[in-house]
Order: structure tokens, then C-alpha cells, then sequence
């Protein structure tokens, strides 16, 4: 076993998946890295849905001009996928300077659609298993770096007893870190906000699912009317740039 410095050792630098938020993309340094687990946070009409799908889109841009497009599965545990709305995203997508000005044959908007896999899980036990099928689905199509599951807090708070509710959790943290170490995947979740009891009986938007939760996740992105934020809890989230930008 050789003993190397680090400054020996090359930086590899993985490609990214751009948000379509400006000044989000720019803080990131070109937007959502590979090998790592991302938390969207907000209310629901937050746009963190169509956040997801737009995601969808973006990750099928090749970094290279010879690189093979990345696809995506998408893991919907509320119901809140709508196709109508991605193949919309998709046409608008196909019609970037970006998309058609590379040398390759420009794809068209069916062709994105075919590149996102759908799941729908009614219950938390068949999201693990979804997650657990992935192995299968990886071995089809190896080309799928991003998994979304919208929402992980919808499919866990469907379990009444906090412990097992606990420990579905830490399961499912332990699947994606093994896939994500194997095949060095983007994961992005979607979380509620709950009203929790502070000191001086103030009351305070929090995301669930807990504080072990929030440590295990690499980033969460809070969108709110007021701006994008990023930070693990609200106390000591940062604001980012507006969500209009």
C-alpha cells in the first residue's frame, strides 16, 4: 500500500445537475453534485414537484458532447406526478439554445419522457422495496444517476408508531448510501414543514422527520415565498437568492 500526499491525487470533478434557479445554481457552483443526498424542503405549492420533474430534464444534458444521457426514476408516494406537466417542461426544454446547439441530434420531448422511470409506492414498505429494486434497475440501465422520491415525510408519517417509523427511516437512509456508494447516485427527497413548539411557547416552521434525519442528508435547499434558503434547520438556515431569479 502506497502512502500518497494529497495534493498527488487528481480532483475529480463530477458533473452537475442545474436547479433553473439562478443564484441557487451559482451558490452550488453549477447546481446539484453527484454522489450526494439533497432535501427539498417547503409548504405544499412550494414548487418542490416541479423542482423534481424540471431536475428530470436537466440531468439529460451531456457534460461532454460524447457522453451518454443520464436518465432518472422518480418515486411518487403522494400522487403529485403529473406527466402532462413534464412533457410541458420537456417541450420547453427541447427548445434551449443549450440543448440545440450541441452536435448531437437535438432529442426530442418524448424522448425525455422515456428517460424518466416512474414508481408510484402507496406505502413506506414499498418505497424500500422500490429502493431495493434499484439494483435491478441499474443492471438495465446504468445510465441513472438521480433518484427523486417526492415525498420521503408523506410515506414515513403514514406509520402511526414513532419507532417503527424511526427505524423505516434509518433503513431507507442505509439503501441509498449503498446505492449511492455503488453507482455514485444524486438522490433528492422532499420534505413538509410542521409547526413545533420552541421556548416561550413560540411556535416555529420546521422540517420533520427529525434531527437525525436532517444529519444524515447532505444539503437542504428550503424553498419559501420570501426566497431560497439552505441550512439544516430554520434557526440556522442562510437565504440564497430569490426564487425568481
Amino acid at each position: 500500500m502506497e502512502l500518497k500526499s494529497a495534493k498527488c491525487l487528481k480532483y475529480d470533478k463530477s458533473p452537475n445537475i442545474a436547479t433553473d434557479i439562478r443564484g441557487l445554481d451559482r451558490f452550488l457552483k453549477g447546481g446539484l453534485h453527484q454522489g450526494k443526498v439533497y432535501e427539498l424542503v417547503g409548504k405544499a405549492g412550494s414548487g418542490k414537484t416541479q423542482l423534481c420533474m424540471k431536475l428530470c430534464l436537466n440531468i439529460q444534458l451531456p457534460q461532454n458532447e460524447n457522453g451518454p444521457v443520464a436518465k432518472a426514476i422518480y418515486f411518487d408516494t403522494r400522487k403529485d406526478f403529473d406527466p402532462g406537466r413534464l412533457k410541458e417542461l420537456a417541450e420547453k426544454f427541447v427548445t434551449r439554445p443549450s440543448v440545440r446547439q450541441t452536435s448531437r441530434l437535438p432529442p426530442t420531448a418524448t424522448e425525455m419522457l422515456r428517460n424518466v422511470f416512474y414508481v408510484h409506492c402507496h406505502t413506506a414498505a414499498q418505497l424500500v422495496a422500490g429502493l431495493l429494486n434499484c439494483y435491478k434497475y441499474l443492471a438495465r440501465e446504468p445510465n441513472i444517476k438521480l433518484i427523486i422520491v417526492d415525498s420521503i415525510s408523506f410515506a414515513i408519517r403514514s406509520l402511526e408508531n414513532i419507532l417503527a417509523r424511526t427505524e423505516l427511516l434509518m433503513e431507507l437512509h442505509t439503501v441509498m448510501r449503498k446505492l449511492q456508494m455503488k453507482y455514485n447516485l444524486t438522490f433528492v427527497l422532499t420534505n413538509n414543514l410542521a409547526c413545533r413548539r420552541k421556548r416561550r411557547r413560540r411556535f416555529e416552521l420546521e422540517a420533520v422527520l427529525g434531527q437525525k434525519h436532517g444529519q444524515i442528508i447532505n444539503k437542504r435547499i428550503w424553498l419559501m415565498k420570501n426566497g431560497c434558503f439552505l441550512g439544516k434547520r430554520s434557526n440556522t438556515k442562510r437565504f440564497i437568492c430569490k426564487l425568481s431569479t
